[in-house]
Parts: structure tokens; sequence; C-alpha cells
């Protein structure tokens, strides 16, 4: 049952291209957008450690 509702979920993927404004965490960055908007993008797999972290 977990295979079927895993492999009807579409995957989806943007691509992004902008200057790095902002880190919230280790995986955590802000980018705006050309219309002024603010995007956050959390990075998939990468072990950093969070902000109050050593």
């Amino acid at each position: 049952m977990a295979l079927v509702l895993l492999l009807s979920v579409p995957a989806s993927a943007a691509e992004l291209r902008g200057e790095v404004v902002g880190l919230s965490d280790g995986d955590t960055l802000t980018v705006p957008t050309t219309d002024r908007q603010q995007v956050r993008v959390r990075l998939a797999e990468i072990d950093v450690p969070e902000s109050r972290q050593p």
C-alpha cells in the first residue's frame, strides 16, 4: 500500500537562480526571485549542523 501511495505522488522540481541573501539553518537559505519575492530553499540529504549545534 505504501508503495502505491509513493508512486502516485508526482515529483516536481524547478530551477531557481539567484544570489543567496540569507541563511536560516545550515540547510535552509533564502533567495530572491526576479519579481522581488523571497523563496526559502531547504537542501535535501545533506548533513550540516543546525543553528544551535556545535
